[in-house]
C-alpha cells in the first residue's frame, strides 16, 4: 500500500464497522423516519436515504481507484436530495452493499499505483489537493462527516449510541 494511504485506509475500515454499526438493531420503518425539524422546516433525511447516499458514494471512491464497479441500486438513478426518491433500499440491502463495497475498497487501497493516485480525477473535489490521492481523502472525510449523521439519527430513533465494537 502506498505509505500516502495508510492513514486514509484505517479510516475506511473503521467507517465500513461504524456504517453496519450504525444499522444493527434498525428495522426498515425505522430506517425511513424523517426527524422533524425544530421551527417547521422540512424534516431532515432518514437513515436510509443517507445509508443509501454513502453507499452511492463509497462505489465513487472504489470506481476512482480502479475498475468501476456495478450500482447496487441502479433504479435509484440520480437523485440529489430525499424529495427525488418514491422507494429507498431496505437496511439488509444497504448493509450487503456496503460490507461488499468495503471489500472492495480494501483490496483497492492496497494495490492502487503512485502513478494512479498522483492523475487527475474525473472530478474537482474542493480540496487543495487536485489529484485522485485528493479524492481519496475528500471521500473518507465525506464518509465520517455522514456516519457522524446516521449514528445521531439512531439516538433520535430511541436505539442505543452508536459502538465502535
Amino acid at each position: 500500500m502506498d505509505p500516502r494511504l495508510e492513514p486514509l485506509a484505517v479510516l475506511a475500515n473503521l467507517h465500513t464497522r461504524l456504517y453496519l454499526n450504525c444499522f444493527q438493531g434498525v428495522d426498515d420503518e425505522t430506517a425511513l423516519r424523517r426527524p422533524a425539524v425544530e421551527g417547521g422546516g422540512p424534516a431532515a433525511n432518514s437513515m436510509a436515504f443517507l445509508g443509501a447516499h454513502l453507499v452511492d458514494a463509497r462505489r465513487y471512491l472504489v470506481n476512482l481507484l480502479g475498475p468501476e464497479v456495478d450500482n447496487p441500486f441502479p433504479e435509484l438513478g440520480d437523485g440529489q436530495g430525499i424529495d427525488d426518491f418514491e422507494e429507498l433500499p431496505p437496511v439488509a440491502e444497504l448493509t450487503a452493499a456496503w460490507s461488499r463495497l468495503g471489500e472492495i475498497l480494501k483490496e483497492r487501497l492496497e494495490g492502487v499505483s503512485a502513478e494512479h493516485l498522483a492523475g487527475e480525477p474525473p472530478f474537482a473535489f474542493p480540496v487543495a489537493d487536485p489529484t485522485v490521492l485528493g479524492g481519496v481523502a475528500f471521500l473518507t472525510s465525506h464518509e465520517a462527516y455522514h456516519v457522524g449523521q446516521l449514528a445521531m439519527l439512531r439516538r433520535l430513533a430511541g436505539l442505543p449510541a452508536l459502538t465502535y465494537d
